[in-house]
């Protein structure tokens, strides 16, 4: 009882503290225009705190951009809808003249509930505008909302934020204005200009630090004229010298997103766990600053570095990826040769089928990357490709009819290919081009080549690959047309190749004579299984 007592006397204490709009005028009918009852209460809790309610109803807002200050909670209670009436951004945290620098802005608070509904469509109001626009701010929460039919910008604007949950919430419908096909419905940017974030200054070029969106769905509103968001979560602004870190994105659905639905520019500590996307555009995307982007390589101070700057630590473990489309790959990580993608772990992820021409994963100018226990199955291009990446293991993958190559490695090195199981690619079963220091060791390939009769090979190596050793690998080819040439071919351009213990029979590899192997005897292939040295 004593419990009980207290708990009740904390509730009564609080909602003594809460500040009902319709206290202040507001009218939930949807006819009038009901922002300035609702920013008097938003007011009122700027003064000491305080906790605003939305009571259920249709709040018209015309009057905007709503202004919420710091330790407020904002409460928009079931059968509560906010519909936007004003070509403006529907809220901000702070005053369009304030000053407060690196994360001093407006924080602690909370947004929930409801149903926002941004009429992107609306002839009146489809100019970009943000739904919620966050900046220089810590220990942001917003969750259960519905944001709806947003035009032009975001739903959810994190901009120099430290701190934030985004979970529960639902992004639902998009409308283009106009070369406005790249915006994210959660958008983590920094403070790097007045074009970036348009809400107040300084533009100190502060990053967003400990980001969690977790638990959302993002997808189609079925509004005409409107679309499922081009970008799931995202950024696509960056600094030199600075990063947006520690930001995770867990548990959510992605479904119909035209581009990205994950796209993580220049983040570091990076984690993408248990989402499902479904005919997305395009997966998870890891990429390091854009060099041909000249805003981006600019300091701070505005000096133009000419360069990108490699980013670290990211992974993408237990998701599924069903149904790609052709915008780009599932999982992608583009580095630059001025700045690496370092520190990659890709693990238990179901991959399921793309189109297109799309690889299951590919990777450029990428370093110490791990590739296990993935499932990719109905790949339009190579299920696994690897370009100028050094340090890689691919071990104890699941590959299963891919359209072109099961795993390609090109101009990488210290690179390990093992355990893994490569059913029906269409082309090579494993591609090796140029590159040194690779290990090929323990895959089964069973029936390479089964786009083209009498063009491909279960493992090929090429282009002047050198110091390449096989051991344990097993090739079998299909039986019956289309058929591979060889289950093993190396070219004379290659060295320092050394194999061992494979089992490379079968009878009917298109090679003259069905030879499973074709290994120049001008490279002086080491076949002993005793240490060289």
């Amino acid at each position: 009882m004593q419990m009980t007592a207290g708990r009740l006397q904390y509730m009564l204490e609080r909602l003594s503290e809460s500040l009902t709009v319709t206290a202040f005028g507001a009218t939930g009918t949807g006819t009038v225009d009901d922002a300035p009852a609702i920013q008097a209460a938003l007011n009122a809790a700027k003064l000491r705190g305080g906790w605003v309610i939305i009571p259920p109803g249709t709040y018209l807002l015309a009057t905007l951009p709503l202004r919420i200050y710091r330790n407020t909670r904002l409460t928009l209670l079931p059968g509560a809808r906010f519909v936007r009436g004003a070509a403006e951004t529907m809220l901000i945290n702070g005053d369009a003249g304030q000053s407060l620098g690196g994360y001093g802005g407006h924080g602690n608070i909370t947004v929930e509930g409801g149903i926002w509904d941004c009429q992107g469509t609306v002839p009146a109001l489809s100019a970009s505008a943000m739904c919620i626009s966050i900046g220089h701010a810590r220990d942001i929460t917003i969750r259960d909302v519905e944001i709806r039919d947003v035009s032009g910008y975001h739903a959810i604007e994190l901009n120099s934020t430290k701190r934030a949950t985004v979970e529960g919430c639902r992004f639902l419908g998009y409308y283009d204005p106009g070369a406005r096909d790249f915006s994210e419905a959660v958008q983590i940017d920094l403070a790097k200009s007045s074009g970036v974030f348009g809400g107040f200054g300084p533009y100190d070029h502060t990053p967003c630090e400990d980001i969690l969106v977790s638990g959302c769905y993002f997808g189609a509103s079925g509004t005409a004229r409107t679309t499922a968001w081009p970008r799931g979560v995202g950024s696509h602004s960056a600094t030199i010298t600075k990063y947006h870190r520690r930001i995770r994105v867990s548990d959510c659905s992605f479904e119909g997103v035209t581009q990205y639905a994950v796209s993580a520019y220049n983040w570091e500590d990076t984690a993408i766990t248990g989402c499902n996307f479904t005919d997305c555009g395009s997966g998870v995307r890891f990429r390091t600053v854009i060099l041909s982007d000249t805003e981006d390589t600019k300091r701070p101070d505005g000096t133009q570095t000419g360069a990108s700057q490699s980013m670290r630590n990211a992974s993408v473990t237990g998701c599924t990826f069903r149904q790609g489309g052709g915008y780009d790959e599932p999982i992608v990580a583009l580095g630059e040769t001025s700045g690496q993608i370092l520190n990659l772990t890709l693990g238990d992820n179901a991959i399921d089928g793309s189109t297109s021409g799309q690889n299951g994963i590919r990777l450029q100018q990428v370093q110490r990357v791990a590739i296990s226990g993935n499932s990719i199955s109905n790949i339009d291009g190579t299920a696994v490709s690897m370009e100028s990446v050094d340090n890689a293991a691919v071990t104890g993958n699941q590959i299963y009819s891919p359209g072109a190559h099961g795993i390609t490695a090109v101009t990488s090195t210290h690179t390990s290919l093992t355990g893994n199981v490569i059913m029906y690619p269409g082309g090579n079963g494993v591609l090796v081009q140029d590159g040194n220091n690779i290990h090929i060791r323990d895959n089964y390939i069973k029936s390479p080549g089964r786009s083209a009769n009498n063009t491909y090979y279960g493992i090929r190596l090429s282009t002047g690959a050198s110091s390449v050793s096989l051991s344990g690998n097993k090739v079998r080819p299909n039986g019956s047309s289309p058929e591979a040439i060889n289950a093993l071919s190396i070219t004379n351009t290659c060295s320092l190749i050394h194999r061992y213990g494979n089992d490379w029979r079968g009878s009917t590899w298109t090679d003259t004579g069905s030879r499973p192997v074709d290994d120049p005897a001008s490279i002086s292939t080491s076949t002993s299984a005793t240490d060289l040295a």
